[in-house]
């Protein structure tokens, strides 16, 4: 067996909206105009993209970010609540989940 056989994937972290916060979080991003308008549009998108990763073996981690409380995460972090941050924030969770990674 591959080396790479033996090996789990790693797990794949994928940032979370509540559609009660997605108004919210497309105001306090700085590229929200850049995702859909609606939760249920969004929804619809992560959860392929999701589908699409566990197909493939990975196990994905629902990262939740709470608008509330994103901003002064990336200000502590020193990113903007954007595309960034939310790399950032949710490679975080999982490290402090599940450890490093290769």
């Amino acid at each position: 067996m591959l080396e790479s056989e033996e090996r789990p994937l790693p797990v794949i972290g994928a940032f979370w909206l509540d559609e009660n916060d997605y108004a919210a979080a497309l105001k306090i991003f700085d590229d929200g105009n850049k995702l859909p308008r609606t939760w249920k549009e969004w929804r619809k998108i992560a959860e392929e993209m999701e589908s699409g990763l566990k197909s493939y073996g990975h196990v994905v981690e629902r990262v939740r970010i709470d608008p509330i409380t994103f901003p002064a995460w990336c200000a502590a972090h020193g990113t903007t609540p954007g595309r960034q941050g939310r790399k950032m924030f949710v490679a975080a969770v999982v490290e402090e989940k599940y450890g490093k990674q290769d």
